[in-house]
Parts: structure tokens; C-alpha cells; sequence
């Protein structure tokens, strides 16, 4: 049942009376007329005396002090009602103390709490004379503040508010009574109360208290001072860091309000974690409470990852004016800083940051260290895969090169050959690249490998070619038997580009010839291609020869000739020829004209032409043995045994040939 609290009147004004402990009297805040009351029963003086030392015992928690007293009380008069706020205070606060009871005690605890509360309320509403006699009575603050938190708990607005009115915050000297004030001034945000009980901070757990604080002050500027206030006592200790962190982390304080704590606990000596603080705090922050924040957290000496911490900040916060701020904090602190070269390079990249921005946070990457290797690194990285406007790469890169002494090839190489990023500036690039000191030696095939390249449109490749050579360089032999070869331009592209190329200076190798015919696919066999690069001087291998005559696509008119001309460029070499073929699923290892019988798919006349010249002039012959899946057979056995099967050129040569004879 709730208790009403009426609050004591003038008789004279109606004005509301205050109590004057001192003086034990009632005064009108009012009209200042005084009231004094007396005491009706001078025989509860003593048992008042035991009350009152009951609740002081049960505010410094001496619960066995505390129930020894009230065991007297009971023996005075058990019905009075200190008696019943006594033992009601006991059960309370034993029922909230660590281990005051057994767990058995614990399960009846509430139940005698009910009972109690019930024999107060038993005389009717609202607070007797004789109870707020009590309360003249005992005076003691302790008393108050515990009975504040009885009452409290149990919901009796009337008497809690009486506590209120009674109680003197700044004259209790309970630890226990301070932190249990300190809970419900927050509780209620009653902010008077919360800043008094702070200010008795000799007589409270100081690291309770501040992460009371820290958790659920409201917002203010008084909540900083109260935490500097906390934090002045010297009582925290390295671990309430955790605290301050948690705090960050969760809070919904303004940025001032959080950066003042902040300040105020890493000037205590509290190490915060960088990480938390520019996560939660500083990523909303403006630049003067970055470089208030970081100028405190900087006085200290800081470990490799707090000053890359404090780097990757200022090259993401996308403000200039927030990264000069925690730049020239760093800069400030006198520590030996390597700046990343990945923080440049994801920098220069972040399209986030206007292109001016980038460009000052490159220059002011040189305050600190950033090594030739690193600037390698950043202009390997931007040339060949930031994915900027050209308009805004331009000036980026050119800024880069003045910083830059050398340029690695591969970086070079893979600018001209592959990156199409700068669309129509990348002659001019190309251009600024080579004007940067570069050794002409390194790049000796670098035309003939953009040549190659089909990234760029024509036009975009004829400038930067101009430039290329413009500057000396050739296309190597090499290169240019590799481009002949290997390259998937279209045929016409490769012989103009042949041409063009030899007309420029560069050199055709006599092997050129025997190298396209090993290494080049013969569905992309040119015949005009092929006339063009064969010389005088050229010959054939095995593979070579083995690849035009069973492979490639030759025209009909001139095959045949060109098989002559072939063989005869390369003496010796197709007498003793093995070819290694799959005919009819059978793998067979076998002679040049077995080979060519099997496999081919000229016209009769030219089938017959070829087989002629191997067979009479090379002299090879069709019914050699000839292995098949490592048996060894002769051409006849073999041809016999699959006549069903053989194609129609291949039935045709072997007629003309005889293999059915008897005498064959």
C-alpha cells in the first residue's frame, strides 16, 4: 500500500516548513515563522537512539551489528514503529547484500519484506506524527539515504520523497549509501542529487561512480566536469578504460560532450583503445575536435599501429581540413613515422576525395617518410589500375613522376601494353613517362609488344608508336618471330605490320619462317603470311615440315610445290622423319608419307603430286613398318584391315599405289 506525504504547513501562511536540524525546529521558507515540536513520549527516547543505530549499521552494511540492535528493539517495544522501519531496513538491505544470507534465507526474505511493509501501513494513509517524529530524531544522513533506497524499492513514493527532503547529500559517509544515491539520482535524473553525491566523492566508490556516469548521466556539460571531478581523485585504475570505451562505443552524447571524457580520462593516464576513439568519436567530429582529441592521445609515446591508425584517419576522412588536423598532430609529436605506401595508393584511388584533396594529401605524405620503393609501389599502382577520370589522373600522375626517381619497367610496360584508362591522354602520358630519365636499353622490345596489344583503338596507337620510336626503340628479331607466331591480329594487321616493321629498321630472322609453321595454329595458317617471311636462307625442322604438310591449309595450287621447295630448303631432314598421328582412334608412330596417305585431305591430283615426290625423290617408302599402339605391322596389314573405313583419298593413293597387291 503507498503512503501519502503531506507536507508539513505554516499555521500562519500555509507556507511550506523546512527542518532545522540544528535547532530542531520547523521554519516557514515563507514568512520565517518557527515551529517547534515536542516530544510527546520521552520514553521511546532510548529505543529511538537503538533505531537510529540500527539504520547506521545497516548503511555501512554491519549487518551483524545491525541485527544485534535491532533484536534490543524488539525487546523495548516490538510495535513501535522504528521498530517496524528497523527491521524492515535490515531485510532489505540483507536481502540485497552479497552473501548477508543463506539461500534457504533468501527464498523467505521477500515475504517477511511484504510483512513488514504491511505492519507499517497497518495504522492507515499517510506518515504519523509519531513516525516523522522518528525522523526528526535520528537526523543522520546515512539514515536517510538508506531509508531513500527502502522505500524506493518499494515503491512508496509518500516516504521516499519525505527522504528527499530530509536528507543532506553532502553529509553522508557511507560508501554504500553514496553509490546506492548516486544509482537513483540517475534512475530518476535527478541531476541535483547526482552532482551533490559527486561532489562527496571522499565518501563514495569512485570507480563505481564513473562508470555510473559515464552510462547514464543525460548529456551535458555538467557531465563532463562531474566525470574530470571523478577522474581528479586518482582512484581509477588502468582497467576502467574498458568503461570510457564501452562509452564511446554506445553513446548518443554529443561530440563535445564525448571528446571532453575522452580528453579528460587519456589525460588521467588512461590508455584508450585509438581504434574505438576514431571509430566512435572522431569520424563525426569536426578539425578542431580532432586535433584536440589527438593532440592529448599524441603526448604519450605510441605503438607502430596507433600512428598507422592515426594515418589511415586523416588519408580516409575525406576532409581536408580534419586530415591536416591529425596529420599535424603526428607531425607534432617528434616520432619517427613511415607513411604505408597502400594508405597512399588506396588514397590516390578513393574517388570520395576530390582530386585536389588527393593531390595535397600526396604532398603531405613527404612530411613524414615515404621511400623511393614506396613511391614505385604508388605509381605502379595508379598508372596501371586506378579507375579515375582521365581529366583527373593527369595532374595526379604527373605529380607522382616529379616525385618519382625511378620507374620500374614492368610498370611501364604495362601502362603502354595494357592500361586504356586514359583514353585519348595517354600519348601524353606515355610522353611524360619517358621524359622521366628512363634507360632506352630496358625497353628495346617494348614497340613490338604494344604492337601486338589490341587495347588501344588505331588512332590512340599510331601516336603512342610515334612516340616510341620517336625516342629510338626497334622492334627485336625475337619479338617480331614471337609476333609472328603468336599474335591473334587479323592477317592482314600482321603483314602490313611486318612490312612496316622491316621498312623501320628492324630485322627479319632467317627462322622466322620455320618458327611460324612450329608455333602457330594451323586453322590460322596464311598462306600470304607465310610467303612473306620466308627467306633464302630459311629451313625447317621436323615439326615445321610435319605441321605444313599434314596440317595446314595450303592452297591447292601451290601445295604441292611448296612441299618441293620445303624439303629441299632443309636437306636431309624428311628422309628420316617419324610422325606421331591418330588415325581412326589407333595412335601411330609411322614415316612422313604413311603419315601424309593417312591423314590428308588434298584433291587427288595434289594427294598424288605429294605422294609421288616423297616416294621417288625423297625415297620413302609407303610399306615401311609402322607402329601401331606399340605393335609393330607394315603399311599393307594395316591398310587391309581397315580398307572399310579408310577416306576416299586415302583408298585412292593405295590403289595407285598397289598396297593390295599381291607383290606389294
Amino acid at each position: 500500500m503507498a503512503i501519502s506525504f503531506k507536507t508539513r504547513l505554516c499555521d500562519q501562511c500555509a507556507g511550506k516548513l523546512k527542518y532545522i536540524k540544528e535547532r530542531k525546529l520547523w521554519q516557514c521558507m515563507y514568512c520565517g515563522a518557527e515551529v517547534e515540536r515536542q516530544e510527546s513520549y520521552d520514553g521511546l527516547f532510548t529505543i529511538k537512539n537503538v533505531v537510529r543505530q540500527t539504520l547506521l549499521d545497516c548503511s555501512y552494511r554491519r549487518l551483524e551489528s545491525a541485527s544485534k540492535n535491532l533484536v534490543e528493539c524488539e525487546k523495548i517495544d516490538s510495535r513501535y514503529v522504528g521498530t517496524l522501519i528497523a527491521r524492515l531496513t535490515y531485510q532489505m538491505i540483507s536481502a540485497i547484500t552479497p552473501g548477508a544470507l543463506s539461500d534457504q534465507e533468501m527464498r523467505g526474505i521477500f515475504s517477511q519484506i511484504s510483512k513488514s511493509y504491511e505492519q507499517l501501513n497497518a495504522a492507515g494513509e499517510g506518515i504519523s506524527d509519531e513516525e516523522e517524529a522518528l525522523y526528526e530524531f535520528l537526523e543522520e544522513a546515512d539514515a536517510f539515504a538508506t531509508l531513500l533506497l527502502v522505500y524506493d524499492s518499494l515503491g512508496d513514493a509518500g516516504r521516499r520523497d519525505m527522504m528527499v527532503e530530509w536528507l543532506q547529500p553532502e553529509e553522508v559517509y557511507s560508501v554504500e549509501a553514496n553509490n546506492n544515491l548516486l544509482a537513483y539520482a540517475l534512475k530518476t535524473n535527478d541531476t541535483d542529487l547526482a552532482d551533490k553525491v559527486i561532489k562527496n566523492n571522499a565518501n563514495l566508490d569512485v570507480r563505481y561512480a564513473f562508470g555510473e556516469v559515464l552510462a547514464k548521466y543525460p548529456d551535458s556539460d555538467q557531465k563532463g566536469e562531474n566525470l574530470s571531478t571523478l577522474i581528479g581523485t586518482g582512484m581509477l585504475k588502468a582497467d576502467d578504460r574498458e568503461a570510457v570505451e564501452s562509452y564511446i562505443s554506445t553513446t548518443e552524447d554529443s561530440v563535445n560532450t564525448t571528446a571532453g571524457i575522452v580528453m579528460s580520462s587519456l589525460s588521467s593516464g588512461l590508455r584508450l583503445s585509438l581504434s574505438i576513439i576514431i571509430e566512435r568519436l572522431l569520424q563525426r567530429a569536426d578539425a578542431e575536435t580532432v586535433s584536440s582529441v589527438l593532440s592529448e592521445f599524441c603526448k604519450n609515446k605510441m605503438s607502430d599501429d596507433e600512428e598507422y591508425a592515426i594515418l589511415g584517419f586523416a588519408y580516409t576522412c575525406k576532409s581536408r581540413e580534419i586530415a591536416a588536423a591529425a596529420l599535424d598532430c603526428l607531425k607534432n609529436c617528434g616520432q619517427y613515422i613511415m607513411i604505408p605506401q597502400r594508405m597512399v595508393i588506396s588514397m590516390l584511388s578513393d574517388k570520395e576525395i576530390n582530386r585536389e584533396g588527393r593531390l595535397w594529401l600526396f604532398e603531405r605524405a613527404f612530411d613524414f617518410r615515404l621511400d623511393q620503393k614506396g613511391v614505385e609501389s604508388v605509381i605502379t599502382n595508379f598508372l596501371c589500375y586506378d579507375t579515375s577520370s582521365p581529366e583527373d589522373r593527369l595532374p595526379i600522375i604527373e605529380a607522382i613522376l616529379e616525385r618519382c626517381e625511378h620507374i620500374p619497367t614492368a610498370t611501364v610496360e604495362n601502362y603502354v601494353i595494357r592500361c586504356t584508362t586514359d583514353g585519348e591522354n595517354k600519348p601524353r602520358v606515355v610522353e611524360m613517362i619517358f621524359d622521366n630519365r628512363l634507360n632506352m636499353s630496358f625497353f628495346n622490345d617494348l614497340v613490338s609488344k604494344y604492337t601486338s596489344s589490341s587495347a588501344d583503338s588505331e588512332e590512340i596507337k599510331r601516336a603512342v608508336l610515334d612516340i616510341l620510336t620517336g625516342k629510338g626503340l626497334k622492334m627485336d628479331p625475337l619479338a617480331l618471330n614471337d609476333y609472328i607466331s603468336s599474335s591473334t591480329a587479323p592477317v592482314e594487321e600482321k603483314i602490313e605490320f611486318i612490312k612496316k616493321t622491316v621498312r623501320g629498321g628492324s630485322q627479319l630472322r632467317s627462322d622466322a619462317a620455320n618458327e611460324y609453321l612450329e608455333k602457330t595454329d594451323p586453322e590460322s595458317f596464311s598462306s600470304e603470311l607465310f610467303s612473306l617471311i620466308v627467306t633464302p636462307a630459311s629451313t625447317f625442322s621436323e615439326k615445321a615440315l610435319e605441321n605444313y604438310i599434314l596440317r595446314c591449309g595450303e592452297r591447292e595450287a601451290i601445295k604441292a610445290d611448296n612441299i618441293r621447295t620445303l624439303i629441299e630448303m632443309s636437306p636431309g631432314v624428311a628422309e628420316g622423319m617419324r610422325c606421331n598421328i591418330v588415325h581412326l582412334t589407333n595412335s601411330i608412330n609411322c614415316n612422313l608419307l604413311q603419315a601424309y596417305v593417312l591423314t590428308t585431305s588434298d584433291s587427288e591430283q595434289v594427294a598424288f603430286a605429294v605422294c609421288e615426290y616423297l616416294a621417288s625423290r625423297v625415297r620413302i617408302k609407303l610399306n615401311e613398318e609402322m607402329s601401331v599402339f606399340g605393335t609393330y605391322m607394315r603399311f599393307k596389314k594395316y591398310a587391309s584391315a581397315n580398307r572399310e573405313r579408310l577416306s576416299s583419298i586415302t583408298e585412292a593413293i593405295c590403289e595407285k599405289h598397289k598396297v593390295y597387291s599381291l607383290f606389294f
